[in-house]
């Protein structure tokens, strides 16, 4: 994908430009932020050829570009539209065949948190491109050592028995703030300024990495209206951590939960603060290492508190170098969640992408195998976009790296997703999804049968069009979600009657909506357009 940057393009036809952007998605923010656990690159909206030529592009290939601006500006008649086609033009004269690119994801970021020039002056203007490096035979192998590593120590601290034991108990202290919570509610009245106030409490979502950086801050859907990006930044702002979550005199990320109650005021009611953390929760690497239980204050404490026990793995770990957790995404063990979520998904064949991108979840998948164990044969089809051919000679539903078993025993399983690694890691960012689909659906002896396909967010398959007499149900499950749902995905379910399913849900039902219909999807608004979906408001 865009292996050099041209001197000179066609201008893209004018109807055609506005087309395009009619359906970008778009959202406002206080402030943009960097999504964590991409790899994101900077462009000013002066970039010349030399910052196009500093992406590198011959040796990873671009999975998202987000257009960033701010709402203030000085002059009522300034049209931020022209200047936006404007931005966009110039991009993709430097970069031919961007925006025909459907693997891309485009976003429009309003930030709304400046109110003069020199207010707005830090703030970023321009674009984020968030790339992902092309999967190689190298990248293929430190795939498959770590992947064989990690299986290692957890087959190794498998329970030979069904009763678990009580492992050794370990220091434990829920995360420090950097003020009381009496504090925080004082900083947070001050920082949130909403006209529109009405009583009700509203629950949030902070995600903290292991250093005690608020990563992200998320406001579920209220009952009531309130101005929620507002809400948001004035959490970041007022609840600053002054450490991750110890642990054995050990740091780790977390995820906390609270609520705020609205209208905010002095701490006159008793029982009844402003500002409130309701739970802690830890990401499952650092569960199969420590089992933490959560503890209500009691005579013995006053505060709420923690209680922790090391597990075998982690005393494995401990003792073991070779053996370091790599980072994970956040939603990392989005596979188990949703298949516990859905034990009666006991017949159906489970398709899944096993490139470079999915490797985290190719390992939450062969965990959950080993874990789970399997009662009846059930089958998996692997696949890995067409066994390391260039990406040019690709052909759409004959691009190949397709693989089958069907059985009961986790070992065969195992085997057979390494030896689909071990042959190909995919190359560029679409995969054949639906060539594998296809494929799944030849192998099942009944039409009744569902297929679960375990796919990347953001991206989207090249070959979907091959869907488009199908009758097979599709239960996606999506990996990498980790701001918003990709709206092709959203689509490609509405047309065809599929179902999506993420770590926080299900969406079901979505061939129903009429043209125009704007609906909320786990916090976020999505429009359904002649097309499909576009995402209109990030809450």
């Amino acid at each position: 994908m865009f292996a050099h940057v041209a001197q000179a393009q066609t201008p893209l036809p004018e109807a055609a430009l506005n087309t395009f952007y009619d359906q970008l998605n778009a959202y406002r923010t206080a402030r943009y932020e960097p999504l964590p656990d991409l790899e994101a690159l900077q462009l000013p909206s002066t970039f010349s050829g030399a910052d196009l030529r500093a992406l590198h592009l011959t040796e990873r290939h671009i999975v998202r570009v987000d257009l960033v601006y701010t709402a203030f500006r000085l002059n009522p008649a300034f049209n931020q539209r022209q200047l936006n086609l404007s931005r966009i033009r110039n991009l993709a004269a430097g970069l031919p065949g961007l925006l025909t690119d459907e693997s891309i994801t485009w976003t429009l970021v309003e930030q709304t948190g400046c109110a003069s020039p020199t207010a707005c002056q830090p703030f970023f203007h321009g674009f984020v491109v968030y790339v992902t490096r092309h999967a190689t035979a190298a990248t293929s192998r430190a795939d498959l050592d770590s992947l064989t590593r990690k299986l290692r120590l957890l087959e190794k601290k498998r329970p030979k028995s069904a009763k678990k034991a009580p492992g050794k108990k370990v220091a434990c202290n829920l995360p420090f703030t950097r003020l009381t919570n009496r504090q925080m509610a004082r900083n947070l009245r001050g920082a949130y300024r909403c006209p529109e106030r009405p009583a009700q409490i509203v629950k949030f979502e902070l995600t903290v990495d292991e250093h005690g950086a608020t990563r992200s801050v998320r406001v579920l859907p209220p009952a009531k209206p309130l101005c929620t990006a507002e809400l948001e930044e004035a959490l970041r702002q007022s609840i600053v951590f002054a450490s991750g979550f110890p642990i054995n005199r050990r740091q780790f990320p977390f995820i906390v939960r609270g609520a705020v109650r609205l209208p905010m005021g002095p701490w006159q009611v008793v029982g009844q603060p402003d500002l409130a953390f309701t739970s802690f929760s830890l990401p499952d690497s650092v569960a199969r290492l420590y089992r933490v239980f959560l503890k209500k204050k009691n005579p013995q404490h006053k505060h709420d508190y923690c209680e922790a026990r090391i597990t075998r793995a982690g005393e494995l770990l401990a003792d073991t170098a070779a053996a370091e957790e790599m980072p994970l995404p956040p939603d990392a063990n989005v596979v188990t969640r949703v298949m516990q979520r859905h034990p009666e998904w006991s017949k159906e064949v489970v398709v899944t992408d096993v490139t470079g991108s999915m490797f985290p979840y190719t390992y939450d998948l062969l965990a959950w195998l080993q874990l789970s164990a399997l009662q009846d044969e059930k089958t998996f089809v692997f696949f890995n976009d067409g066994n390391d051919q260039p990406d040019k000679d690709k052909r759409v539903g004959k691009t190949g790296g397709l693989y089958q078993v069907r059985t009961d025993r986790y070992e065969t399983i195992r085997d057979k997703l390494i030896e689909t690694m071990k042959a190909g890691g995919g190359g560029d960012a679409p995969e054949n999804d639906a060539e594998a689909l296809l494929y799944a659906r030849q192998l099942t002896a009944a039409d009744s049968t569902d297929l679960i396909l375990i796919a990347d967010n953001y991206t989207f398959p090249r070959d979907a069009k091959l869907l488009k007499n199908t009758t097979a149900h599709v239960r996606i499950i999506l990996c990498g979600v980790r701001d918003y749902i990709n709206p092709r995905y959203l689509a490609l379910a509405r047309k065809h009657g599929f179902s999506l399913h993420t770590i926080e849900g299900d969406i079901e039902d979505l061939s129903k909506l009429l043209e125009g219909e704007i609906i909320t999807i786990q916090g976020q608004q999505y429009q359904v357009t002649g097309d499909g979906f576009k995402l209109v408001q990030k809450t």
